[in-house]
């Protein structure tokens, strides 16, 4: 009966890692939380086979609980961690412009810079009257 019961357990935990998937963490996670669920309920159950199986799959169960959270955990870590970059990027690439109008152009790059006066006539905007304006446009060639 000894070796019947230890037989069922070793079973028990191999046709239950057989769901986890393929990640080589997984599977050795779930191997070990079966194996360790069924020796749990083998000793806790006397060595009914019942409890032996009820143990294995709750040990598997655990283990994919915990799988599941340090799979959020790392998604949540790689989503902060890829919109960081984004914003990163956004920055230098805005200092890289501010940077660039900063120095002045050498002498022999000196754009051709124009500005040209546009007079705005009064006008409604979203039911507000605007006053008659002059708007200032910078042209470099």
């Amino acid at each position: 009966m000894k070796i019947q019961s230890t037989v069922l357990a070793a079973a028990a935990a191999c046709v239950l890692s057989g769901c986890a998937g393929v990640s080589p963490t997984r599977i050795i996670g779930n191997t070990v939380g079966a194996a360790g669920g069924a020796f749990l309920g083998h000793t806790l159950g006397q060595g009914d086979p019942l409890f032996t199986t009820i143990g294995a799959g709750g040990g598997a169960l655990l283990s994919e609980a915990l799988q599941a959270g340090s799979n959020a955990s790392a998604q949540k870590s790689y989503d902060a961690g890829y919109e960081k970059g984004r914003s990163d990027a956004a920055k230098q690439q805005y200092q890289v412009l501010n940077e660039r109008q900063r120095i002045s152009p050498q002498s022999d790059d000196v754009p051709d810079i124009r500005l040209l006066e546009v007079p705005l006539p009064e006008r409604e905007e979203n039911g507000v009257v605007l006053a008659p304006t002059t708007a200032t446009l910078r042209i470099q060639e």
